[in-house]
């Protein structure tokens, strides 16, 4: 008696998400430039700029692990870090429907970016709430920081080979 009530209740469950997910897609989809744009932290509001000089076309990181933590503001940068991670990854998106030519390889490699520099902030995060030492959350923190990085170098590729008609209202957005 309980296993096809189980059974129902999984299938049920899986179809109601499989409707949210289809929903939330097309309503991404929908979305214009400057809305998406406007739920973009500025790199300059958490001290990113400070951490590398030219972030945008290097993923070379200029300072060390103990100097970006304090310099990115801690948690606070790593968390815009995370958000922004998701909405370069819709900004992405965007230019790769409105692009010409966007190859996959540069879409999953921001892909890769965005995952790990997600892991590193919720790493750096448990690490710094959870210990007395701050060295772990800075060495994950400087993680995080390489990754943005490299993600912002890649969709400025993105922009310049594929999109150059958003190229600069995309450098006016960081």
């Amino acid at each position: 008696m309980v296993l096809p009530i189980l059974t129902a209740s999984v299938v049920l469950l899986l179809f109601g998400y499989a409707v949210y997910w289809r929903r939330s897609q097309s309503r991404r989809r929908a979305k214009d430039w400057d809305s998406i744009v406007a739920r973009l932290r500025s790199n300059s509001e958490f001290g990113f700029a400070e951490v590398t000089e030219r972030y945008l076309y290097s993923d070379q990181i200029n300072a060390t692990p103990a100097d970006i933590w304090r310099r990115i503001d801690g948690a606070n940068g790593l968390w815009a870090m995370f958000t922004n991670a998701g909405v370069l990854l819709e900004l992405a998106d965007y230019a790769s429907e409105h692009g010409e030519n966007v190859p996959e390889q540069l879409i999953e490699e921001l892909r890769s970016d965005a995952l790990q520099l997600r892991v590193a902030v919720l790493i750096s995060l448990v690490k710094y709430g959870f210990s007395r030492s701050g060295v772990a959350a800075s060495v994950h923190a400087h993680r995080a920081a390489s990754a943005y990085s490299a993600m912002l170098a890649h969709m400025t590729m993105l922009f310049q080979e594929h999109s150059t008609l958003f190229f600069p209202r995309f450098l006016e957005s960081m």
